[in-house]
């Protein structure tokens, strides 16, 4: 039985059993489980996440939880557990089963708010916090079709405006290797020279490009570097046509460069077992040039190499023009209540008094984690960590632009991704990833027909999720998804909604 068969029947089977609890509660939603506790005693609320913010004791996270914990002393008392993916997707689907889980946990990775909501595992916020709430965050951080569903909340932006890809690069290594430790690479043909000289000077320990090649650290690569091809075909879904488009050029051309710095030698030769985490530690060591990933790897690398000389710069293009990435305000991932908690209100109190409060936010910019999602304390310069946020929050503002969202498009979308798990679709096998590493490791020589034939995949399904919903009666379509009229370049906000 795969994974994915156990999680479905897992999910299944937990909304069976909430639905059954539902029995015989009242029209507010409330039941006896649900209650808070009247008796006195100190409340515990169990936090579960695999973002690093909660990851050890000095953790913006985990320091928040020890103020809010010391203002609400007897009365409330918050626990917050990190773990990485792996563990956390496995203990979240243990949980599932044993009907234990935390008051408040994190949407698992390859998973979305819109699946859980469907399948009874989480709570909405409405009634927990107070009306003002939301208006703390940036425009559009709440969408109906994405983190609400049917008119109620289900989640809130975690961070703001998130760059997923930056080159990172060290500057005692290029100045050691000769090279201007002030001028790192803007194009394809810089990049690969100055990595073939760094390694060449480098004798066999020091190399030219590190990336976590365990996890995702060669999708960042190759998609990061198709953004300079064609920023709508980068992430894989292209939301002007409504298709998928792993096979495109721009990926294509993408992967060559890294098969090309890989002949030449270039690449630090564990890159390919390493994990994120490492591969930023290996770079902050000195051991490669460079490295490209996402916004956290700035402040990860300051954590674990806080002796590391390094600099931001633009992901290099084929001709040195600066790329372009997109994001939406409103996530379909994040924090969620539990449909089981014991203590709704005084879960609503800590959300609203401890993990979405100034405190905690300013402790997070300070931290270099990422941009907040409330505007007035990403604008707070006194607030930023070190002199290397300044180009972190301008590559931000120069790089990122609003891309369509098909929820804000047709709510009724949500129901498509219900069917598909996620957009990402992360049934299909061989995914993005597993592909990358085959023709990495030389199991595979031609990329090419294997992207196509995922593609054709994932097309399909989407196809089939769409044709099965809409024979539901909902009404939905595949041209919810493509936006003939967005310019990459620009920030999209205009929409023409559903009849």
């Amino acid at each position: 039985m795969t994974k994915q068969t156990i999680w479905k029947r897992v999910v299944a089977l937990l909304a069976a059993a909430a639905l059954l609890g539902a029995v015989g509660c009242s029209e507010d939603g409330g039941s006896g489980d649900r209650r808070s506790n009247e008796s006195g005693e100190e409340v515990l609320i169990k936090v579960w996440g695999l973002s690093d913010f909660l990851k050890g004791e000095e953790s913006p996270g985990q320091q928040m939880i020890k103020e809010f914990n010391e203002k609400y002393k007897g009365k409330i008392r918050v626990e917050g557990r990190y773990m990485p993916a792996a563990e956390y997707n496995t203990a979240i689907q243990a949980a599932i089963t044993s009907r234990d889980l935390p008051d408040i946990y994190q949407t698992p990775s390859g998973q979305d708010i819109r699946s859980f909501v469907a399948n009874g595992l989480v709570l909405p916020f409405d009634g927990l916090v107070s009306e003002s709430w939301k208006n703390r965050f940036l425009p559009g951080s709440f969408v109906e079709g994405v983190n609400v569903i049917d008119g109620k909340t289900y989640s809130w932006p975690l961070t703001g405006p998130q760059l997923g890809a930056i080159l990172y690069y060290n500057k005692d290594v290029l100045k050691n290797a000769g090279l201007d430790a002030e001028k790192p690479p803007k194009t394809w043909d810089e990049l690969r020279e100055m990595a073939r000289t760094v390694t060449a000077k480098g004798r066999g320990d020091v190399f030219g490009v590190v990336f976590g090649g365990a996890e995702s650290g060669a999708v960042n690569f190759v998609t990061a570097l198709a953004a300079g091809v064609s920023p709508a075909d980068a992430g894989g879904f292209n939301y002007k046509t409504g298709r998928y488009s792993y096979d495109s050029k721009a990926i294509l051309d993408a992967l060559d460069v890294l098969l090309r710095l890989k002949q030449d030698g270039s690449i630090l030769p564990s890159s390919y077992m390493l994990r994120g985490a490492e591969a930023g530690i290996l770079f902050g060591q000195g051991k490669a040039a460079f490295l490209i990933d996402g916004r956290a790897r700035m402040w990860i690398v300051k954590r674990d190499t806080p002796e590391a000389n390094f600099g931001l710069a633009p992901v290099p293009t084929p001709n040195g023009d600066k790329p372009t990435f997109y994001y939406v305000p409103a996530n379909p991932t994040g924090y969620m209540i539990s449909s089981t908690t014991k203590h709704p209100k005084e879960v609503g109190i800590f959300l609203e008094h401890g993990f979405t409060a100034t405190m905690f936010y300013e402790r997070y910019l300070k931290s270099g984690v990422a941009l907040t999602p409330i505007e007035s304390i990403n604008n707070n310069r006194s607030l930023y960590p070190y002199p290397e946020f300044d180009t972190f929050m301008q590559l931000h503002k120069e790089l990122l632009k609003l891309r369509p969202d098909y929820a804000v498009k047709n709510p009724q979308t949500a129901k498509v991704i219900v069917e598909l798990g996620s957009l990402d679709q992360p049934k299909i096998k061989p995914g993005f990833q597993e592909i990358l590493q085959s023709v990495l490791s030389g199991a595979q020589k031609d990329a090419a027909p294997l992207l196509k034939a995922y593609n054709d995949k994932l097309n399909k399904g989407l196809e089939d999720a769409v044709a099965k919903v809409k024979a539901s009666g909902v009404n939905v379509s595949l041209d919810d998804f493509a936006f003939p009229d967005w310019d990459p370049r620009k920030d999209y906000t205009h929409y023409t909604s559903r009849p």
